[in-house]
């Protein structure tokens, strides 16, 4: 406006703003982190609901479930830390098949549960940041009426996020298995023979 006077931001004044914007864009990003997060849970949902509502059942489906696994799950990791303390004892020649035994494991507990995972949609319910973790509280729409909770938790890579962890029924899948493998190693003494003839009881599930 005409003889209005233009005043100046002062220094302090400039450096509030151009924190106020930074802060504005962090908050932004943050929230678009956690939206990539949602939308690889979806993702993942939408293909594990689709295998539990088709018609494949029997070993085709566990096979199909394992592939699912595989592609979004850190199987290796949490094999290891179900490992526990006998994770240095476990023989190098022995390792890769620990981990397929393992896979083959995991996917046999999904399709144990399958009937709780035929829905037809997911509602995210929230999702917390705690250090590098991403934890998704979710719920499965179910066909049949009612809602089975699901928690994903999340670790971001270079390649983008994979599953950390699960939480079906109230119980994290890490823990389940440290907790059985330690049982299983502990009254064998160490014995990994016994833990792979109780991994592969999963083929007959």
């Amino acid at each position: 406006m005409a003889g209005t006077k233009k005043r100046q931001f002062t220094r302090r004044e400039f450096a509030a703003l151009f924190v106020g914007v930074m802060a504005f864009g962090n908050a932004s990003a943050a929230r678009a982190a956690l939206d990539l997060a949602e939308d690889y849970v979806d993702r993942i949902a939408d293909e594990v609901m689709d295998l539990a509502n088709g018609s494949v059942r029997g070993a085709a489906l566990k096979s199909k479930f394992a592939n699912v696994l595989n592609r979004y799950i850190n199987l290796r990791t949490i094999a290891n830390f179900a490992l526990g303390p006998y994770q240095k004892q476990l023989p190098q020649r022995e390792r890769d098949e620990f981990y397929r035994l393992f896979s083959n494991y995991a996917a046999a507990l999904f399709v144990y549960y399958v009937e709780d995972f035929r829905g037809s949609d997911l509602d995210i319910i929230s999702n917390t940041q705690q250090g590098k973790f991403t934890t998704i509280a979710s719920a499965i729409i179910l066909k049949s009426g009612g809602r089975e909770q699901v928690k994903w938790r999340l670790v971001q890579t270079s390649s983008g996020y994979k599953i950390s962890d699960i939480n079906i029924k109230g119980v994290w899948l890490t823990i389940a298995t440290k907790k059985r493998f330690s049982e299983v190693l502990n009254r064998s003494k160490g014995d990994f023979e016994v833990l792979f003839a109780e991994l592969k009881e999963a083929e007959t599930w």
